[in-house]
């Protein structure tokens, strides 16, 4: 028989073991959300992003886990289990810290009205931020659901539509343009051979041999239509040769996501909310200007005069909608992100686009300006591993970064003008810096004073008094590139309106019989003046052609 004793002691020793075994299966001090779950920075220090995950990250005190609820307290047990090793640091939350730490103390420099910043690895949130106001007069805050441009980020979303119809056998990427648009009553180019071979292709990877940004002035100032603005294509001189080089048009590669729309027989805007935006839960990003503006949480597109006013501004991009008409919170491109990132062409277990085609869209080519490490895709630009796209106008400056090996991506959303520009650029670059171990690395101060120094009204070498009355420079006039512009007068300053933009802009004496349009940075020079006004006005413009002949209509 065996001694009591010993039965109590083997009684006793068993009991021990299924309670520490229990404590470690059901231990309430380990979380089923890890901290490598998401940390969530501040929505303007005071809100949360509704879809946080169970920790967040306060930019306001040094790094730490907080659980939002079902805290453990040790002292609530009765058991204390011995403390194990220190857990090492993570590497991620130091670099999340050193990041958000460079935001919020360079952001009051950059002048900018508002911003958002999201960092996503895998699908989990580490990381996001809203800074500043939608409106410079209201004053209320951005948040993670305001509304941004996002400018030419919208090409690579314009691809992928494109490839869910390549997908479907509706579509090739060999297609001529001509099989969509007829020639030449709706299309035609510098040569025949460029209209007729150019491709669905030659058009995403610009290489058309128009020059950078060449025509853009047509919806963007003179708020052409779209098919208005491709039939005035005909008159642009090429600047390459056909298929040679690569050159960024905005004009060109919307081509293809409005053959898509015809293919579909619908709208560009609706058939990409119906095929990917809605099932990427995109549901409340936009794809016209006035539905962005009429929404209730958007942000107003502002821009900064060289004199230092920041403008309230309405540059509407929807006739190159494929090219740069979206607008989307920080939230939504939570999920492009995630999308991207995975690279399954799936999204919450529906098939939105077949992986092959989705890599096809984010594979290199045609060499861009370096032809050893920077190539373009589909809607992305392609380097060392990293695919990126930036998205800039006058009023809206974005990004996005997304580092393939890390599967780390990163958004940042802005308006405001030039310093804008500048600071998305820097931070995009910290955070790259930061990745690669350099925790030194301060781009903004460069950037600025770059900025400072140039981002200045230019002035004439010898300034010369207006020889003529305002009554001189008024009237109708034409060109047969661009169209009309029509210059009037109101209390005793000059205003031209463009074309079917309408809105009015300032024009400044600049010297002699030479006026400045300081909002988009175009100078008038008025010439061939008799019977008392100037019958030929010479515009020199933001994009090619640069320089466009305009002359009086009502003689």
């Amino acid at each position: 028989m065996v001694d009591n004793k010993v039965l109590s002691g083997i009684v006793l020793g068993f009991l021990i073991v299924v309670v520490a075994g229990a404590f470690l299966v059901f231990n309430p001090l380990k979380s089923d959300n890890s901290p490598a779950n998401g940390m969530v920075g501040s929505v303007n220090q005071t809100e949360n992003n509704t879809n946080s995950p169970n920790y967040i990250f306060s930019p306001t005190t040094s790094l730490s886990l907080i659980p939002f609820s079902g805290a453990y307290s040790p002292s609530s047990s009765s058991v204390n289990p011995s403390p194990g090793p220190e857990p090492s640091p993570d590497p991620m939350e130091h670099i999340i810290s050193l990041f958000d730490q460079y935001i919020n103390a360079n952001y009051n420099q950059s002048l900018i009205p508002g911003m958002a910043v999201v960092i996503v690895q895998n699908d989990k949130i580490l990381y996001m931020n809203c800074l500043g106001v939608k409106d410079l007069e209201s004053k209320e805050p951005v948040d993670e659901n305001t509304l941004f441009g996002i400018c030419s980020i919208t090409k690579q979303f314009a691809a992928t539509n494109i490839a869910q119809l390549v997908d479907k056998g509706l579509m090739n990427w060999k297609d001529p343009i001509t099989d969509y648009y007829s020639y030449p009553d709706e299309f035609q180019l510098y040569s025949d051979e460029a209209t007729e071979q150019i491709t669905i292709h030659d058009c995403l990877i610009h290489r058309s041999g128009l020059g950078p940004e060449s025509g853009n002035d047509f919806p963007t100032y003179f708020n052409d239509s779209y098919d208005v603005a491709l039939y005035k294509l005909r008159y642009l001189e090429n600047t390459t040769q056909f298929r040679s080089t690569y050159m960024y048009n905005s004009m060109v590669y919307a081509l293809p996501g409005y053959c898509a729309a015809r293919v579909a027989n619908t709208e560009w805007k609706d058939l990409i909310k119906e095929d990917l935006l809605d099932p990427l839960g995109m549901t409340t990003a936009t794809t016209s200007y006035y539905d962005f503006i009429s929404s209730s949480n958007h942000v107003t597109p502002y821009k900064l005069l060289k004199n230092g006013t920041m403008k309230a501004y309405d540059i509407i991009p929807d006739p190159i909608g494929p090219s740069g008409s979206m607008a989307v919170s920080i939230n939504e491109m939570v999920n492009w992100l995630k999308f991207q990132i995975a690279d399954t062409g799936e999204y919450n277990g529906v098939q939105i686009v077949s992986k092959e085609e989705l890599d096809g869209t984010r594979t290199g080519k045609i060499y861009t300006s370096n032809k050893n490490t920077s190539m373009y895709g589909y809607g992305w630009a392609i380097s060392n591993g990293t695919i990126f796209h930036d998205g800039d106008s006058d009023a809206f400056f974005s990004q996005v970064t997304i580092y393939n090996s890390k599967d780390i991506g990163i958004v940042i959303l802005s308006n405001g003008g030039k310093y804008a520009e500048g600071f998305k650029v820097s931070l995009n670059a910290k955070f790259r810096e930061l990745l690669n171990g350099n925790e030194n690395y301060d781009p903004w101060i460069s950037k600025k004073s770059s900025i400072d120094a140039t981002w200045k009204s230019d002035l004439p070498d010898t300034y010369v008094p207006n020889p003529q009355p305002l009554s001189a420079y008024t009237g109708e006039y034409s060109s047969n590139i661009f169209g009309l512009i029509n210059i009037t007068t109101d209390s005793n300053t000059l205003i031209c309106h463009y074309g079917n933009n309408g809105q009015a802009f300032d024009l400044k004496h600049w010297s002699n019989t030479t006026f400045e349009d300081p909002t988009n940075n175009h100078y008038f020079n008025f010439t061939d003046f008799h019977d008392g006004s100037a019958h030929q006005v010479n515009v020199t413009f933001t994009f090619p052609p640069e320089n466009g002949t305009f002359n009086r209509t009502d003689t």
